[in-house]
């Protein structure tokens, strides 16, 4: 039996290979406010841009975290792979291959994965 039936959720776990040359914090920006205009999402906060490279031995990459009204979209990239792994969390219903569509086209993606949770 679900926790609060009456209260939508959607999550959504994208994760693949792109063959951008680099992620820098402009595309994380641009993937992080172009997932808010394209599934109309309403932003609450600035966006938040970070890094683990000073500080972690296993992960290198830059990343980012969306806060909006609907819920919220968390973005991570390891660079050395070329792999990310989006997490988008919300409480209205979205289009999935609104999202898949916008993500390949921005990463130029050569493989992906998806799933809803």
């Amino acid at each position: 039996m679900a926790i609060c039936p009456d209260i939508r959720r959607q999550r959504i776990i994208i994760e693949g290979i792109y063959s951008l040359p680099a992620v820098s914090e402009e595309t994380v920006r641009e993937v992080l406010s172009g997932l808010s205009d394209c599934l109309a999402m309403t932003p609450i906060a600035d966006t938040l841009i970070f890094s683990p490279d000073s500080v972690s031995k296993l992960h290198h990459g830059i990343g980012g975290y969306q806060a909006w009204a609907e819920s919220g979209c968390s973005f991570y990239t390891w660079r050395e792979r070329h792999f990310f792994t989006l997490d988008i969390y919300t409480c209205k219903e979205i289009e999935v291959n609104d999202c898949l569509a916008f993500i390949c086209d921005l990463l130029r993606i050569e493989k992906l994965s998806w799933r809803e949770v």
